[in-house]
């Protein structure tokens, strides 16, 4: 499969973090924590589609949700009451977020967000995290990865971060400063860095908010990753703060289907509205043939009645507590130059080529040992458990995951560590 495919795709695979030496499996089937490849190897899944499938493959509400539309029309290009109801239970689930606007992905929720931050604020600048990977769109794509200042792309235009202000991740004051001094529309930031697997101090998100609030700075929580993830309410439930905007992926639909929405402030969210501006200037537009399609919203409906409820998040995290303490165990025993970060039902071993004494995510960025990393990556596959990605692994826990599974991949972290 790959030989054919690297004739008709660039690199073979359709992203490149889904490549790993000497070539990648091809997955034939999937149910709820397993792949299956088309050898017919079963293997654990911690990848769970970069995080989105918080409920596992194959959810049966999901799939029955599913079957239904799909026999009555998966696609009108029309308005539908399923984008009613979803558009109803984020604003139910998200306190923060009074009216919401759909969209096909995670890249279009941020594009809109600053859309409309730019509209609201009058202001053209943006503010950015170093280290933060907030999709591939140009004025976001931006200080990823150290040494800082390195272009992320080939064939990015060099005028599109004109108006991009990188914020230090690793020094709080100096982020606030900057805020301070630059007239921004907005500062978009994720609670749990999501590339990093790496959480914020609650303090310094609340210090965020304040002075993104006195210097009428519009913050936007990238939750493309942590919402519905974290907890119903996302990140920003689990760390008490209150955003101006936030985005959307993965998870509002379901897990199984493209998605992507903003919500935040009905003031700001009017922006979108035509009816109250006429003029194409005043107007912030949207477009996607298949934004709102029957299909994703229903499946997002569905889904996020099941987190409503809450249990779902009660298993993930408790079975997250376990992975935690079992890594954080395996690194003590074993004196490994290694560190634990994550949160809730998402964590990541960083192993490191020297030893540290400050755990930030700049710290970490650039001490990471990424040949041991990929040994690490290859060592859980030979184990039947695959992590998220080859050059930095995490673990994505949802709800089929069990207890046994778990510590499956703590016994065969130490026996890794060991060796």
């Amino acid at each position: 499969m790959y030989e054919r495919a690297v004739k008709v795709i660039p690199g073979g695979v359709t992203r490149p973090l889904r490549y790993f030496a000497p070539y990648p499996f091809y997955v034939k089937k999937a149910y709820g924590s397993k792949l299956v490849d088309f050898e017919g190897r079963t293997l654990t899944d911690f990848w769970m589609a970069h995080g989105a499938l918080v409920l596992g493959h194959v959810h049966p509400a999901i799939v029955r949700a599913a079957k239904e539309q799909l026999k009555i029309g998966c696609h009108y290009g029309l308005c539908n009451e399923w984008e009613v109801k979803l558009a109803e239970q984020v604003t139910k689930l998200v306190p923060s977020v009074e009216m919401v606007a759909f969209a096909n992905s995670g890249n279009e929720a941020n594009m809109h967000a600053i859309m409309l931050a730019r509209a609201y604020t009058k202001r053209d600048k943006i503010g950015k995290f170093e280290g933060a990977f907030q999709g591939v769109l140009e004025p976001l794509h931006i200080g990823v990865h150290w040494p800082i200042g390195e272009p992320e792309s080939a064939g990015q235009d060099p005028l599109s971060t004109k108006n991009t202000v990188l914020l230090p991740s690793d020094n709080p004051e100096m982020a606030y400063e900057t805020i301070r001094k630059e007239k921004l529309a907005c500062v978009i930031f994720e609670l749990l860095v999501g590339g990093a697997t790496f959480p914020v101090q609650k303090d310094f998100a609340k210090g965020l908010v304040e002075v993104c609030k006195e210097t009428g700075t519009l913050l936007i929580a990238d939750e493309v990753i942590t919402g519905f993830r974290l907890s119903r309410g996302g990140a920003q439930q689990v760390f008490g703060i209150t955003p101006d905007l936030t985005t959307f992926g993965k998870a509002i639909g379901g897990g199984e289907f493209p998605v992507g929405a903003v919500g935040g402030r009905a003031e700001v969210m009017e922006l979108m509205d035509s009816r109250k501006h006429a003029k194409s200037s005043e107007l912030v537009m949207r477009g996607g043939t298949y934004v709102g399609n029957p299909l994703v919203m229903r499946t997002g409906y569905e889904a996020t009645k099941i987190y409503e409820k809450n249990k779902v998040y009660q298993h993930i995290d408790k079975l997250g507590d376990r992975l935690k303490k079992g890594l954080q165990e395996a690194v003590e025993e074993t004196d490994a130059n290694a560190h634990v970060t994550g949160l809730g039902s998402v964590y990541k071993l960083y192993f490191l080529n020297e030893k540290i004494t400050k755990f930030d995510l700049k710290s970490l960025g650039t001490n990471m040992d990424i040949e041991s990393e990929r040994k690490y990556f290859h060592h859980l596959i030979s184990k039947g458990i695959l992590a998220m990605t080859p050059t930095q692994g995490h673990f994505y826990i949802s709800l089929p995951h069990t207890k046994e599974e778990i510590d499956r991949l703590i016994t065969a972290t130490e026996e890794f560590l060991k060796s």
